[in-house]
C-alpha cells in the first residue's frame, strides 16, 4: 500500500468541478489516469445527479463528491466561485492527509501531459508551476474520440502570417484558440497558497511565481468534434457561468440564446448547430500542417501492471464528506459573491 508514496516520483493529484455523462467522465479520468496522475477529486456540478459521483467512486484512485451533498442549500450560482471553493477545499484535505507531491486543477475536458520526473526535479523553493495549454485540432469528428493532432501556442511571426493570409480576426493567440491560452496551475501541496481558476495565489489574491517549462503541458479538449460542441455550449449556457472572456465567445454565447433555438424544429437547430460550428471552431488542418504549426504529443500507452495503492484515499474521502456540512467560506479567496 505505500508503493504509491515511495516509488521516486510525486504524487499528483486533481481537483476539478465537472458537469458530463458518465461515459465522457470515465474516458476522462482513463486519459488523466493514464498520463500519470495518482489519484483525482471529482466534484460533479449537478444538484440533480446523485448517481454519477456514486459510479465514479467505484474507480481506483477517484474521490468523487456529488453537489447536492455538497452544497445543501448553499449552491453559489457563479461556477467559477464554486470552482474555486472546491479546489481550495480538496487543498485544505489534502494537507492534513497527505501533504506530498503536487495539486494540479483542471476542468472535465484538460488532461495533464507532463514530465513526473522532471517535476520531481525541481528546486524545494519552486512552489508553483504552469502548464502550457495544446488544443486538440476540432475536425467534424475523431475515430473513437482519440485526437492526435492538437495546437500550440504560436509566436507572434507565426501569428502574423496566419493573419496576414486571412486565417485569423487578429494576430493573437487568443482568436486562434477557442479555449484558454493561460494554462493551468499546479502547486505543491504544502506550500502556504491558494488555488485560483489558472493560477495559483496568495492570501491576497497575488499570483505566486510558478515554474514555466517545455516539459509542463496541459492537453485541452475543447469543442474538438462537433458533438462536443453542442455539449459544451449546453453546458455553458446552464452553469450559472459568465462569460467575461474575448468577443468572439460572448458573441457566440449570444447567438446560442436566440429565441429560435426553443421554436426551430430538432433538424434546423442541428443544422445550424453545425453551422456555427464550422464558423467557430472548425480548423483547417491541412493549411495548419502544411505551416508545420500542428503537433503530435507522445501520449502514454496504458500500464499493463497493477495500479498501486493509495492508502490516504479513504481518509480523503471522508474529510470531504465532513467538510459537507460545514461553513465554506473560508475557501472562498476573498468575499463570497452575491446571488444577484
Amino acid at each position: 500500500m505505500a508503493a504509491l508514496l515511495t516509488r521516486g516520483v510525486p504524487v499528483i493529484t486533481t481537483v476539478s468541478t465537472v458537469k458530463d455523462n458518465l461515459s465522457r467522465l470515465e474516458r476522462w479520468i482513463d486519459r488523466n489516469l493514464t498520463a500519470g496522475v495518482d489519484r483525482m477529486l471529482v466534484f460533479v456540478d449537478d444538484r440533480d445527479d446523485t448517481q454519477t459521483a456514486e459510479a465514479l467512486n467505484a474507480h481506483r484512485s477517484v474521490v468523487a463528491v456529488d453537489a447536492a451533498t455538497w452544497w445543501g442549500d448553499d449552491f453559489s450560482p457563479r461556477l467559477n466561485a464554486r470552482q474555486r471553493v472546491n479546489a481550495n477545499a480538496a487543498l485544505a484535505v489534502l494537507r492534513d492527509s497527505d501533504p506530498q507531491g503536487w495539486l494540479f486543477h483542471i476542468d472535465g475536458d484538460e488532461v495533464l501531459h507532463l514530465d513526473k520526473q522532471r517535476l520531481q526535479g525541481l528546486a524545494d523553493d519552486v512552489e508553483a508551476v504552469l502548464l502550457s495549454p495544446l488544443e486538440a485540432l476540432a475536425q467534424w469528428e475523431w475515430p473513437n474520440d482519440e485526437v492526435t493532432v492538437f495546437k500550440r501556442l504560436l509566436a507572434d511571426e507565426e501569428l502574423n502570417l496566419l493573419h496576414l493570409l486571412g486565417r485569423l480576426e487578429r494576430p493573437d493567440n487568443s482568436s486562434y484558440f477557442r479555449g484558454h491560452t493561460v494554462g493551468k496551475a499546479g502547486m505543491r501541496v504544502s506550500t502556504d497558497a491558494w488555488l485560483d481558476i489558472h493560477r495559483v495565489v496568495d492570501e491576497s489574491r497575488t499570483p505566486v511565481a510558478a515554474h514555466r517549462a517545455s516539459w509542463l503541458q496541459v492537453l485541452h479538449y475543447e469543442s474538438h468534434t462537433l458533438e462536443e460542441f453542442a455539449r459544451k455550449w449546453s453546458n455553458h449556457l446552464t452553469s450559472g457561468h459568465r462569460l467575461v472572456a474575448r468577443s468572439e465567445r460572448r458573441r457566440l454565447a449570444s447567438a446560442m440564446q436566440a429565441e429560435g433555438w426553443k421554436e426551430w424544429p430538432t433538424e434546423l437547430a442541428d443544422q445550424v448547430c453545425r453551422e456555427l460550428f464550422a464558423a467557430t471552431a472548425l480548423d483547417d488542418r491541412e493549411g495548419l500542417e502544411r505551416l508545420g504549426l500542428l503537433v503530435t504529443p507522445a501520449l502514454p500507452q496504458r500500464p499493463t501492471g497493477p495500479a498501486p495503492g493509495d492508502p490516504h484515499l479513504d481518509r480523503i474521502e471522508e474529510q470531504l464528506a465532513v467538510l459537507a456540512s460545514t461553513d465554506k467560506s473560508r475557501f472562498w479567496l476573498g468575499a463570497p459573491p452575491s446571488d444577484s
